[in-house]
């Protein structure tokens, strides 16, 4: 085995025994350095997406100047498929911003639409919801054909290219990428492109039973789309992993969590986990409050990255069920100096590390260029290195 190999089976190992509750050589670092990547290599967001090449070698660059165990994803969105099927939602601010997306263009169903809506979402979104979201579907045959054509093209180039990049990451430089799918919960998945976010608010007034029965509608397609990521990606000696980013909890009244979000979220969860899949949600907010919900959830067969809480009581409370990432601040990574920075990350090792379960990473995906200073990371990381040794 060559040793660039070797060197990417031990951050696997380090990686997943953190995974497993277990406590590795040292804290592993999982870098969630997105679109940031792209400007550290003189490039805009907007480049990046349209030449994935440019992508790539901002991924390669990342690596070889910064010190981690594992790159969270592959982050360039396929500029030219939403192009070819004349996205609404999808656009930049300027050419040197990062993509944006408009809730503006999200209200795409009314709330009327719910029954047809509950009784097939899989039919209702091809048939009216991308239509209203892409204007060339919403054309007659055959320009709405050819639409589609081309946009299956620009995809089919953008697996390539994506693949390429990930396999350059292992080969050049033995780095695994932590994410191989992402699957949207139901309720976000309502409110970020159905009905918008206020609709789904005013929903859970007006229509609150339609709007439980589509979310339990989609849970089952949920499901599917994330292990259809799953087989398509190249197979794994180690359980694959799916990213699940959780936009409302944190909005939510404790006892609309329960009703409208927990009970599908928790059926996603235990279905991933029955299928060998590692779900990793994304805790944005301040999950606090439902801690013991969370003690619910198959023990070692999740990963938890956390946006806020309180390092000692994440670990009392989480500890023994799920492997902890996050929480270290992009905003000290902004404005603080090294010496802060390093103090911060010696306050999380020091709560979180003990017994393993614990992989370092930041509290949210880094994607503008002033998201963080290159030194400040760089120091922070390599201080992880030498002081989270076990």
């Amino acid at each position: 085995m060559s040793e660039i190999m070797n060197l990417y089976q031990k951050r696997v190992e380090r990686v997943y025994k953190a995974i497993n509750l277990e406590q590795p050589d040292r804290v592993p670092i999982s870098s969630a350095l997105g679109t940031w990547s792209s400007y550290y290599a003189g490039y805009t967001d907007s480049e990046s997406n349209w030449d994935l090449d440019k992508c790539s070698k901002s991924l390669l660059k990342v690596v070889n100047d910064i010190p981690m165990d594992v790159l969270h994803m592959f982050y360039a969105r396929p500029g030219g498929m939403y192009q070819a099927l004349g996205s609404k939602s999808f656009h930049y601010l300027n050419e040197s911003n990062i993509v944006q997306y408009s809730d503006e263009n999200a209200e795409v169903m009314t709330s009327e639409e719910y029954p047809e809506f509950i009784k097939d979402p899989f039919r209702f979104m091809v048939e009216k919801v991308l239509p209203r979201k892409y204007s060339e579907l919403a054309k007659d045959s055959p320009a709405k054909d050819l639409a589609l054509a081309k946009g299956a093209m620009q995809f089919g180039m953008y697996g390539a290219k994506k693949g390429a990049a990930e396999a350059n990451l292992i080969t050049q430089y033995g780095i695994p990428m932590l994410f191989d799918g992402l699957a949207i919960m139901p309720l976000d998945w309502i409110a970020d492109f159905f009905r918008g976010i206020k609709g789904a608010f005013m929903d859970m007034r007006r229509r609150p039973e339609e709007l439980l029965e589509a979310a339990q509608a989609l849970t089952p397609l949920v499901i599917r789309f994330g292990m259809g990521q799953m087989f398509s990606t190249p197979p794994k000696a180690n359980p694959k992993i799916i990213l699940l980013p959780l936009h409302l909890p944190t909005m939510l009244k404790t006892a609309d969590f329960d009703k409208f979000y927990w009970p599908m979220f928790k059926t996603i969860i235990e279905a991933f986990v029955a299928n060998g899949v590692i779900p990793m949600p994304f805790y944005e907010g301040d999950w606090s409050r439902y801690y013991d919900h969370l003690q619910e959830l198959p023990v070692k067969k999740t990963l938890g990255w956390f946006e806020h809480g309180d390092p000692k009581e994440l670990k009392q409370k989480l500890g023994n069920t799920m492997c902890i990432l996050g929480l270290f601040p992009l905003t000290l990574l902004q404005y603080g100096t090294k010496e802060e920075c390093i103090t911060k990350a010696k306050e999380l090792l020091d709560d979180l590390a003990p017994g393993g379960g614990y992989i370092f990473s930041t509290d949210k995906e880094l994607l503008s260029a002033a998201d963080g200073k290159a030194e400040n990371i760089i120091a922070v990381n390599k201080f992880v290195m030498e002081y989270g040794i076990y």
